[in-house]
């Protein structure tokens, strides 16, 4: 089994992978390099997690502006979110550094075709789907009301690729899948959300 871990902060998502699953491989893409460099430390006598500091983006070998925060599970490359987020006004981003880029497109071809696609970016979730040209299998991506425009765009570009099947859930219980799937259309997802609320958040599965 091979999954992608997008945004791997301080590994948790990849531990949870490792204590789920047999005879998987990690790869594990974290775009800070004093976590990186953590990741590394954690799991450099693991074989199964390849660790790679990079930032996930429609473009491959660029380097790209990534604003580390005080909190840094909210370090992002995007702009918006820094200016928009339920964070801006409680948290600060120093000024950016350069991280090269790397993408969906690119790691498959390296690395394999992934079981599963995790995302987490802090509202870069659309730029890192633009460097995936062809459908894969299950994909999971975080979600928060504030970026509702970006949630849309992003399932429109899904389904340009093929998948049919989204299903969501709040907060961001590890591999912990939606009970149902619908259509993006017909989704619940949009019945309770409000942009301006800027409080509820999770994860959406596509299929």
């Amino acid at each position: 089994m091979m999954i992608f871990d997008i945004g791997a902060n301080r590994g948790l998502f990849t531990d949870k992978c490792l204590s789920t699953y047999n005879n998987i491989k990690v790869i594990t893409i974290e775009a800070n390099p004093n976590l990186y460099t953590q990741l590394i430390n954690k799991y450099k006598n693991n074989p199964s997690v390849i660790v790679l500091n990079h930032l996930v983006s429609e473009t491959n070998g660029e380097n790209i502006d990534f604003y580390i925060s005080n909190a840094d599970t909210i370090s992002t490359a995007s702009t918006d979110w820094i200016n928009k987020s339920r964070f801006t006004n409680d948290y600060i981003w120093a000024q950016p550094i350069k991280i090269p880029s790397i993408s969906l497109d690119f790691l498959i071809e390296n690395f394999g075709t992934p079981d599963l696609i995790k995302i987490d970016v802090e509202g870069y979730e659309l730029e890192v789907l633009k460097g995936l040209t062809n459908k894969q299998k299950e994909i999971c991506f975080e979600w928060a009301e504030e970026q509702y425009d970006n949630i849309n765009k992003s399932c429109e570009l899904l389904k340009k690729l093929g998948y049919n099947d989204f299903g969501f859930i709040s907060g961001d219980d590890y591999l912990v899948k939606p009970k149902e799937y619908t259509t993006w259309e017909d989704s619940d997802f949009h019945k309770d959300i409000d942009p301006n609320r800027k409080e509820k958040w999770g994860m959406i599965w596509v299929k």
